[in-house]
């Protein structure tokens, strides 16, 4: 143990220096590079050269440009109303092709309902701001762009006692039923640099993260467009940080969809302050290696709404908690993926994941996704999961969940949700649990 401890912050600051030494070596390389700056859509398309071979394992829709990718991608439907917002998008694309920065957001409300609840809460309804920014710092416009990207937020319940993070644990469901819609203050959540190198075969991440985006993630682990229930979303049974101090690679060795994902994280989290400190100063981490397949990225495939995605993926993920010195104990565990298409529009999911030191020892969920036509941005959900706390007084807790996104305008998404939980471990005396939940998403 004290050989491990030893050994893994010297992992930290070589993973740090190489990534450092590469951005360096690129730069003095590149000092001739064209200063031209681009839309989003065409560095997108130069960098995911993408399309042809590697995917972007690190730029999921919590990430600012996945986010940013995602918001910009025209959402077609049936029977919907126009948008009122499109002199606004006109400018924006105006402003980012004279200026370089890249600017979008979101706003959008979660109202979740409980059949029961330990606090007598049910009903609660929480607020997400969401802006992101985004500037090429080196070789603006080409597929290696050194890219500083900024998302500031403000998270807080509206009109109820608590925001549906902290109301759906106290219905007595282990995992959250809206694992992010917490509270916190405006602030900066991400700050970080990221570049993609070597016709994408080297993709690096550095700086104030959200640590989820990157650990087993998957298609559907975004609860702003997809799943609420942390169950389908981010693996219960992973002892992730949460916004913090980090770094994070993926490099492809061979010609196929073979990559490795590693990647080091402080433990301590600060939703919109710095910890840079703790992760230099303390021996207290979490640390991340995943190996897997993945299918060459699918521009259009309809199952996101942003462009390349890694529709076709296997994957397993090892991970380690240091101890911390409050007492609590190190953790560390493993979870699997696989997500594939089945035709066009239907992809299918299987996850697993198992950990020692951690509140839930065992999970595994299955589920599909479907979008009903090629031509509109709806997207049905359905999953099943079973998970196991390490406490083995408490009862294994089943949970399905629901959902149907409906693209009302080109920036407006409305999604009913229902979730149904079996035997609630923190809530011996119920055998069910009802959650019902609308979301609304305007993007701007």
């Amino acid at each position: 143990m004290l050989r491990t401890r030893f050994y893994l912050p010297r992992i930290r600051l070589c993973f740090l220096a190489t990534a450092a030494a590469v951005v360096c070596m690129d730069a003095l390389a590149q000092t001739d590079a064209d200063s031209a700056s681009a839309t989003v859509a065409q560095v997108d398309a130069a960098a995911s050269h993408a399309g042809s071979a590697y995917p972007l394992l690190l730029d999921n829709t919590l990430s600012v440009l996945g986010d940013m990718e995602d918001d910009d991608t025209t959402h077609n439907g049936f029977l919907r109303l126009p948008s009122l917002m499109d002199p606004w998008f006109a400018w924006k694309r105006t402003f980012q092709q004279n200026t370089g920065l890249s600017i979008g957001g979101s706003y959008q409300v979660l109202w979740q309902n409980y059949s029961s609840s330990l606090l007598n809460e049910h009903n609660s309804v929480g607020g997400k701001l969401t802006v992101n920014l985004s500037y090429p710092l080196l070789n603006a416009g080409r597929p290696d762009a050194l890219t500083f990207d900024v998302a500031i937020e403000d998270r807080r319940p509206i009109g109820t006692s608590l925001a549906p993070l902290q109301a759906g644990l106290s219905t007595g469901s282990m995992v959250p039923t809206a694992a992010t819609y917490g509270q916190f203050d405006l602030g900066i959540s991400q700050a970080y640099i990221r570049q993609n190198l070597f016709d994408n075969r080297f993709q690096y991440t550095v700086g104030k993260i959200f640590a989820p985006n990157f650990i087993d993630a998957y298609p559907f682990f975004d609860d702003n467009r997809q799943f609420l229930s942390q169950a389908f979303s981010t693996s219960p049974t992973i002892a992730s940080p949460l916004r913090g101090f980090g770094a994070v690679a993926a490099w492809y060795p061979t010609e196929t969809g073979l990559y490795v994902k590693p990647g080091v994280f402080t433990t301590h989290s600060d939703d919109t302050g710095s910890t840079v400190g703790d992760f230099f100063n303390k021996n207290e981490n979490f640390y991340m290696l995943e190996a897997g397949w993945s299918g060459l990225a699918r521009s259009g495939v309809p199952i996101q709404a942003r462009g390349p995605m890694d529709s076709d993926n296997i994957h397993l993920t090892g991970w380690y908690r240091d101890p911390q010195e409050g007492g609590t104990a190190r953790a560390y565990g493993a979870a699997f993926n696989a997500n594939y298409m089945y035709g066009d529009n239907l992809m299918w999911f299987t996850r697993a994941g198992w950990s020692s030191g951690w509140f839930i020892d065992r999970a595994v969920s299955v589920g599909i996704g479907w979008r009903p036509t090629d031509h509109f941005a709806d997207l049905f959900g359905v999953a099943v999961g079973w998970v196991s706390p390490s406490n083995s007084t408490l009862r294994t807790q089943n949970i399905s969940e629901i959902f149907y996104r409906y693209q009302l305008t080109s920036n407006l998404a409305i999604t009913p949700d229902l979730q149904f939980i079996q035997r609630p471990p923190l809530s011996p005396g119920r055998s069910e649990l009802w959650v019902l939940s609308v979301r609304a998403r305007m993007t701007f």
